[in-house]
């Protein structure tokens, strides 16, 4: 029975090369982000989403050989879209905290901003899976991601919970919360793991007309 559990298809080999994969395509992902000042953070996230589908999920591809195929073919796209999301999350966030505080506006535009912080954080979980697994345009990956987000909102709620601790330990870690930094080592493969799941197979292999799940 031990010799099986270290046998080559046994669940040693196998969980120890998921574990592996997600925390080296998490590095991969980390190490382009930060060395790009965030700039390539969406080209990045994007590769991401492909190569955890393909090596980890569906365990039917090379994840890094999938990381950077989509990384480098998705690469405009993407690096619009994570711009564009990062623009608004940042806006509305900081009008947030200067009505929050009485530093801007009236508190009746508060809903407002929170309005816009949440969809654009909706849109965001679908984009990259979208861009990871489809050929779609920039205006198409923000419209059928709205659309996505809106008709599937259980899902999407849970998905952009998983999003939002990610985005809340690294503010906190760049904050001083400097015994969070282990997180950025394998935090965000966990999540996209996680939301490869919940987003690439529950929802977007049900449209397959315009997207290719690989």
């Amino acid at each position: 029975y031990v010799v099986k559990i270290f046998d080559l298809d046994g669940p040693f080999q196998r969980y120890g090369t998921i574990v592996f994969d997600v925390l080296v395509l998490n590095i991969v992902w980390l190490l382009i982000t930060v060395f790009s000042f965030g700039i390539l953070s969406g080209p990045a996230l994007t590769g991401l989403y492909s190569g955890m589908y393909a090596g980890v999920v569906s365990g039917e591809g090379y994840p890094f050989k999938q990381f950077f195929k989509r990384f480098g073919k998705r690469f405009l796209t993407s690096l619009l879209v994570g711009l564009f999301t990062m623009f608004f999350v940042v806006v509305s966030l900081f009008n947030i905290f200067l009505i929050w505080t009485n530093q801007f506006g009236s508190v009746y535009i508060l809903p407002f901003y929170l309005f816009v912080f949440i969809e654009i954080s909706f849109i965001s979980t679908y984009a990259f899976p979208l861009l990871a697994h489809s050929n779609l345009k920039f205006l198409d990956i923000l419209k059928n991601s709205f659309l996505l987000a809106n008709k599937h909102l259980p899902w999407t709620v849970v998905a952009s919970l998983l999003n939002t601790v990610a985005v809340i330990v690294i503010a906190l870690i760049f904050l001083g919360a400097v015994e969070l930094f282990v997180f950025m080592f394998f935090g965000m493969g966990i999540i996209v793991w996680l939301n490869s799941i919940i987003i690439t197979k529950k929802i977007l292999t049900q449209y397959d007309n315009f997207i290719n799940v690989e």
